[in-house]
């Protein structure tokens, strides 16, 4: 994937952990602290993972 892919993945995954950790009781997603970038990165890893599994 180009550049401008992965900061759309980037960006996609971070409203995608965010959902996910609100689902599971989460809260608190406001601002740029750790837990803000964890859940993020979490987030575009379930994205890529899926991505992944497309394309194959």
């Amino acid at each position: 994937m180009g550049a401008l892919a992965n900061i759309i993945v980037g960006i996609l995954g971070a409203f995608i952990g965010g959902f996910v950790f609100t689902l599971i009781g989460g809260s608190g997603f406001t601002g740029f602290n750790l837990w803000s970038l964890f859940v993020a990165i979490i987030g575009s890893v379930i994205l890529l993972t899926i991505i992944n599994l497309i394309r194959k």
